[in-house]
């Protein structure tokens, strides 16, 4: 099936061309029946107005909207300090919308998104499949952030580097028996798992890899399986996906007794504000959140002032922030 066109649209309505254009634009002129009769018509013809084509045409594009995974992790609240920096820099406005952090809201959110008429969209750690973002940006501009999709624009941190800064830590410590508290593993975020199978690789050692999820309950039961083996057996170090499953499992280790980074060191990734506390002190991998959303809202300008321009994808480089968390290898049995 081709593309369906305004002219299809009006076909198959009985009205006019100049109508339709009037209708998707809510401009005066269009009754409100008529208008949701157009509206009708398109949607079950599978049309989605182009917003960024009509705004340029009409005026000057304005509007930010910000999609955040989940509030309670703290990194995206560093990436929106980057976007808000440079959208106040450049007299853009902010819509946001805030998604879950299993992804059960990724489609809700950004649909609402493209419901306020925002000019592009800035998404931070979308957990949707790459198709759907990549189908999403063909209706309304989309920069990803922290995650690159191909044929989207996107500001990412190089993961494989930042994983093996972590493991390769934990390997220069003494350590060998490393496990690494993974992510759900889904499109886009899946470097983190490689960049320590390697560095574990590198070294002539086995992974041992569990999935757990994003949130710091789950992950505090999924670390706790691992330090509750034999102590012969049970790892001396952990590598979390993030800083959230990082402190799960700080939270596990308090829970059986085992000391900190005596018994067992622990690594996040992120480099939250939480990590930075005093009381936390978590080494950790920092993917320069802030400067990922300068990044991303560079993209979206750069996007705005070209809606034809190939898609373009910034990679940074993380760093490696040691704290107290990390400390030599202390083997038991």
């Amino acid at each position: 099936m081709g593309t369906v066109t305004m002219e299809d649209i009006a076909r198959r309505a009985g009205v006019s061309r100049a109508l339709v254009s009037m209708a998707f634009r809510d401009v005066p002129g269009v009754s409100a029946a008529t208008r949701d009769h157009i509206l009708a018509t398109a949607d079950a013809m599978g049309y989605r107005f182009n917003r960024l084509a009509s705004r340029l045409a009409r005026k000057a594009a304005t509007t930010f909207g910000v999609f955040l995974l989940d509030l309670r992790q703290d990194v995206y609240a560093d990436m929106f300090d980057g976007i808000s920096a440079v959208a106040k820099t450049n007299d853009k406005h902010i819509v946001m919308a805030v998604g879950a952090s299993d992804g059960s809201l990724d489609a809700a959110a950004l649909e609402t998104l493209a419901q306020s008429q925002v000019d592009v969209v800035i998404a931070t750690g979308l957990l949707l499949p790459d198709a759907d973002v990549v189908a999403f940006n063909a209706q309304v501009p989309l920069v990803s952030v922290a995650r690159r999709v191909d044929g989207v624009d996107s500001a990412c941190t190089n993961n494989l580097r930042g994983a093996r800064l972590a493991t390769e830590h934990l390997l220069g410590l003494g350590h060998r028996r490393i496990a690494f508290l993974a992510n759900p593993q889904t499109d886009g975020y899946l470097d983190r798992r490689l960049g320590y199978l390697a560095a574990m690789g590198d070294a002539g050692l086995a992974g041992d890899v569990v999935v757990s999820r994003y949130s710091r309950q789950q992950a505090a039961v999924d670390a706790h399986g691992l330090l509750a083996r034999d102590p012969a057996n049970r790892p001396t170090a952990i590598f979390a996906h993030n800083d959230q499953a990082a402190l799960g499992a700080l939270d596990a280790a308090a829970e059986l007794g085992l000391g900190v980074p005596g018994d067992v060191s622990v690594v996040g990734y992120d480099n939250s504000q939480l990590s930075r506390g005093a009381s936390t002190n978590l080494t950790t991998v920092d993917l320069h959140g802030s400067d990922l959303g300068r990044d991303a809202a560079e993209l979206a300008l750069r996007r705005l002032a070209d809606s034809d321009a190939p898609p373009e994808t910034r990679t940074s480089t993380p760093s490696l922030v040691v704290r107290g968390t990390t400390g030599p290898v202390r083997e038991v049995g």
